[in-house]
């Protein structure tokens, strides 16, 4: 097994082991567009938020390493029934966006939606948040720490920073993984990772979630995420969960405390109980980005 896993990795670029995307069936007809300067056409969806209850902002999610948008949603699309308008999308080469994943490809997908974000905002002055999962985590603080943005505020769930080291935790525990897990450290590469940027990020609300029985990432990177942020921030260590699980609706008591959190992050906005609309609606002419 261990020879396999080595024979994987050094096919190529050792970082796409970290990517096991699918394609979507059928074509969602609400997908969206965007351009990404990955040269590829990202696929996206807009969720709004219900009607009849206050709007309180809209959150984009960064999915992690496997699936794609319409099978991943379920960590961030319930947000909707609380008021918030929720975006998901594809890195290259999953669901329908077009190209071939890889650590570089969805580094610059990342920075494109970070500009998508940047343009909604103009049209809006709802709260902006962020979700990014697992491998997103490390995609989207790499992003952000190259392509800054303002948000008012973030939530890192079950991520690392570190390409090579999540390789060497995974390698570690197979068979005789001490025999082979220095490999990691030879093939795999951070050149995109946010293992040594996450400490220059501006200040900003954050919420890091982790999973104490994780066995997929050790609840220490997400330690170390926590530790490495600056600003107002709160970390969350939950039992009773598997990896990247803790937001989906088998946890309707975390995803109360995630509401919660929400609001209490831009008390102005709930302190002036605003009537604001939802964007979708609000906004009928999307940036030129989306198409």
């Amino acid at each position: 097994m261990g020879l396999i896993v080595i024979l994987f990795f050094t096919q190529g670029c050792a970082n796409t082991a970290f990517f096991a995307p699918s394609k979507a069936q059928n074509l969602n007809p609400d997908i969206r567009w965007i351009e990404s300067e990955s040269g590829n056409r990202i696929a996206h969806l807009w969720i709004p938020a219900e009607e009849g209850i206050q709007h309180r902002g809209f959150v984009v999610h960064f999915h992690g390493n496997s699936g794609h948008m319409e099978q991943t949603q379920e960590k961030v699309d319930w947000l909707a029934k609380h008021g918030y308008d929720v975006m998901v999308f594809d890195y290259s080469g999953f669901g329908h966006s077009t190209g071939s994943v890889g650590d570089k490809s969805a580094y610059l997908d990342a920075i494109s939606i970070l500009k998508h974000i940047e343009e909604l905002q103009t049209n809006t002055q709802l709260p902006t948040f962020t979700v990014a999962t697992s491998t997103g985590g490390n995609i989207f603080l790499r992003a952000l720490a190259d392509n800054p943005i303002d948000l008012d505020g973030i939530i890192i769930d079950s991520s690392f920073t570190s390409y090579v080291d999540e390789a060497k935790f995974v390698l570690d525990k197979g068979m005789f993984g001490e025999l082979y897990s220095w490999v990691a450290h030879i093939v795999m590469r951070d050149n995109y990772a946010a293992k040594e940027i996450v400490a220059t990020l501006p200040e900003m609300q954050s919420l890091v979630i982790h999973c104490e029985s994780d066995n997929i990432v050790p609840i220490a990177s997400g330690e170390e995420i926590f530790q490495q942020l600056s600003g107002n921030k709160d970390f969350w260590r939950l039992d009773s969960c598997n990896h990247a699980q803790a937001m989906t609706n088998a946890f309707p008591d975390n995803q109360k405390r995630i509401v919660n959190w929400l609001e209490q992050a831009t008390p102005l906005f709930e302190a002036a109980n605003s009537s604001t609309v939802s964007f979708q609606v609000a906004n009928t002419n999307l940036p030129n980005l989306s198409k």
